[in-house]
């Protein structure tokens, strides 16, 4: 793709374009450089456009050298690029190469047995390569080796993507391929936590929540929440309002604490947010905040949560799990008396602590 323009950042991308085609490392490497320079002072549409061209790039590149070029593909979006010109070409090599890193950990527990799988530490990966070498095909072994190393890189880039793109996160998890390849890694890899959880996250999922005390319910509707002490905040700060209009009086909500939880600046983030209760799901088991909103189980297909009062105090970080992911929640229908009922009817009692 040649940009018609003559700016700095189109250049760069033209360079880097001729680099590609003519196979030309070294060049490759300084035009990213310059790209990198460039973009700094790039407007937004701009950068999309550089990251459109870097995103046909990136289809072409090997594991390795193509991890490193993805964390510039995510860079561009840090720095304000649309995420969308990636999404399909990142899901696509994501899957590859985790899929090869998933093919990585069996052959090296069939040829190694008893040894764990070598750390992904760029130190690692000579005598790695070395011993993978000979005890299979040398392609092979590259191939797997390369990806191994080189999956934290397009992990960095994909949970940059992520959480910037609910397209992102659909088109992620509507590919089986790459959630079996996550669950065979999660064993083998620490840092498979991050990308784990992101491709968990809930968008459009619709949650009923029954508040038990007063016997009120609600249906909401949330998306891009990273775990479940965001979810306690929003739906205080949902919740919260006049009895007549069938809320909840009398929480302590911080305006500070919702913004924070929904999509205000990392500059934002500190203090502490106070819990208003202890959530408990439909057959009565606690719903942890550490947790995340997909671990709640569905009763007929939906998703519910009870809210009970706080057994003892509790409070947490003023933060977003991930910060560059943007929160909702949007109140649906207040459910009529006579329906909450029969719900909170059907829920199991409150379990104490440390019960199942």
């Amino acid at each position: 793709m040649i940009f018609e323009s003559a700016t700095p950042l189109a250049r760069a991308c033209d360079a880097l374009a001729r680099a590609r085609r003519e196979r030309d490392i070294e060049a490759f490497e300084s035009a990213t450089a310059q790209l990198w320079e460039a973009a700094q002072t790039a407007p937004a549409d701009e950068l999309t456009t550089a990251l459109t061209t870097c995103a046909e790039l990136l289809g072409e590149l090997g594991p390795g050298f193509g991890g490193e070029f993805a964390v510039l593909c995510g860079a561009l979006i840090e720095l304000g690029a649309s995420p969308e010109p990636l999404v399909p070409v990142l899901r696509d090599r994501l899957t590859e190469v985790a899929g090869l890193s998933a093919e990585f950990a069996a052959v090296w527990a069939r040829e190694f047995p008893g040894e764990g799988t070598p750390e992904p530490d760029p130190a690692e990966f000579e005598p790695t390569l070395e011993r993978l070498d000979a005890a299979i095909p040398p392609d092979q072994a590259v191939r797997l080796a390369e990806s191994w190393f080189g999956l934290q890189s397009w992990m960095r880039c994909a949970t940059t993507l992520l959480q910037n793109s609910t397209t992102a996160r659909q088109a992620f998890h509507d590919e089986p391929a790459l959630r079996a390849a996550v669950a065979a890694l999660e064993p083998e890899r620490e840092d498979m936590t991050w990308l784990s959880m992101l491709l968990s996250v809930l968008d459009g999922e619709r949650l009923l929540v029954l508040h038990r005390a007063t016997g009120r319910g609600w249906r909401v509707t949330i998306g891009g929440i990273g775990d479940n002490f965001q979810l306690h905040t929003l739906l205080a700060a949902t919740l919260s309002g006049p009895a007549a209009d069938g809320l909840l009086e009398g929480l302590t909500v911080d305006p500070a604490w919702a913004a924070v939880a929904l999509d205000a600046p990392q500059s934002s983030f500190g203090g502490h947010v106070t819990g208003s209760f202890n959530l408990a799901d439909a057959y009565g088991a606690w719903i942890w905040n550490e947790g995340v909103p997909a671990d709640i189980p569905a009763l007929d297909g939906v998703r519910v949560v009870v809210l009970d009062p706080p057994p003892y105090a509790r409070s947490w970080d003023n933060v977003r799990r991930y910060p560059m992911m943007t929160a909702s929640i949007t109140l649906d229908e207040v459910l009529s008396a006579d329906e909450a009922a029969t719900w909170l009817g059907r829920v199991g009692e409150a379990k104490g602590f440390g019960q199942a």
